[in-house]
């Protein structure tokens, strides 16, 4: 059986019995450290351009977050 690329992205082998997959707690560690560096650039630019109102402070925190989840997930 050929692994295919859906089979890679989960992180299985196609084999029977294979082992499963550890997670590294480095690609945890990396998405707090990436998401908090992402909001504090974002807060930057935005005091930059206008104040920093509650709006903003919760737009920067959604985009860190997502930032956040995408490299934790990426890195898997």
């Amino acid at each position: 059986m050929a692994i295919t690329i859906r089979d890679m992205k989960a992180g299985r082998d196609t084999k029977p019995g294979a082992a499963p997959v550890q997670r590294n707690i480095a690609s945890l560690v990396g998405g707090y450290v990436i998401a908090l560096g992402c909001l504090v650039l974002f807060l930057l630019v935005a005091s930059e351009f206008t104040a920093l109102t509650p709006v903003i402070w919760v737009a920067g925190l959604m985009f860190a977050a997502a930032i956040g989840v995408w490299i934790r997930v990426a890195d898997l």
